[in-house]
């Protein structure tokens, strides 16, 4: 789940802007430049400054960097995501429309899990648009787990680029050096689990 490089209308939607807007701020509080910044996330004060303007959309995973660098909860650089309850289990339909939904960029997320007590992954059903390049290198703590169930796409790592097609699948430390690429004309649907929850605001009243 590394970053986009699209800096065009198409990433400029309102997810975007407001998570540009919410990392300037942040920055700007810390009085931290923009190469300060990238030092400590990894990603070049290029692309931050356009991510900051709402013109290339960043990765949920890189989020986890930025929030690392800029020392808050990751779900605040995302704003008002929603919440499914705090209960002791959860069912999701497909069809459930208070499902959080994120479009960032050629990314769109669905949350699958719910918000449970002490919760410690989450699990999101996403599909990847094709683009003519690779999305940025980027690496982070954690770790995180990539099952496609439709199309084809490729993970670039240090030694090697690893193709995976329907049924494949694929786990990692996030320290490693990795970017993606939907190089086919497809759309690819995958099912993508990290470590920790991410598109919930941890300090919502539980409903």
């Amino acid at each position: 789940m590394a970053d986009s490089a699209q800096p065009a209308e198409e990433a400029g939607d309102g997810p975007t802007r407001l998570v540009g807007a919410a990392i300037k701020r942040l920055r700007t509080e810390r009085g931290m430049t923009l190469r300060d910044l990238a030092e400590r996330c990894g990603l070049s004060p290029g692309f931050l400054s356009l991510a900051e303007r709402g013109l290339n959309a960043i990765s949920l995973t890189s989020l986890f960097a930025l929030a690392s660098a800029l020392d808050v909860d990751a779900a605040e650089l995302l704003g008002a995501a929603g919440r499914r309850g705090r209960h002791a289990y959860a069912v999701a339909r497909r069809d459930d429309p208070r499902a959080t939904r994120v479009v960032m960029g050629e990314r769109e997320h669905r949350v699958l899990t719910a918000d449970l007590p002490d919760q410690r992954i989450e699990t999101l059903a996403t599909t990847v648009r094709p683009t003519p390049e690779p999305s940025p290198v980027t690496r982070h703590d954690g770790e995180e787990f990539c099952y496609v169930l439709r199309g084809e796409l490729t993970f670039l790592l240090p030694d090697e680029a690893v193709v995976l097609a329907a049924g494949d699948s694929i786990h990692f430390k996030s320290r490693t050096p990795h970017a993606i690429h939907n190089r086919g004309t497809d759309i690819a649907e995958v099912l993508w689990t990290v470590d920790r929850p991410l598109l919930r605001r941890p300090d919502e009243t539980a409903h």
